[in-house]
């Protein structure tokens, strides 16, 4: 209910705080948080997702073939 100063006529109201700045607040920070935990599990994931994966790699020479089987750092 909007604050008009005349809370005497049995209304609920409460003239000390705007409602809607709390809830813009809310809504911002936890916007905010889902978005640094978001950051934070893609950059982990970035320097330890792809940690001790198997892989294969074949070099070609001229006369011969080379193969290096082993795990990514």
């Amino acid at each position: 209910m909007p604050c008009n100063q005349n809370c005497n006529q049995g209304r609920n109201c409460d003239c000390s705080k705007d409602r809607n700045i709390d809830r813009a607040t809310v809504v911002v920070v936890t916007l905010m948080l889902i978005a640094f935990v978001s950051m934070g599990y893609g950059v982990w994931k970035l320097f330890n997702g792809t940690k001790g994966q198997e892989c294969e790699i074949t070099f070609q020479f001229k006369d011969s073939k080379a193969t290096y089987i082993g795990k990514t750092v």
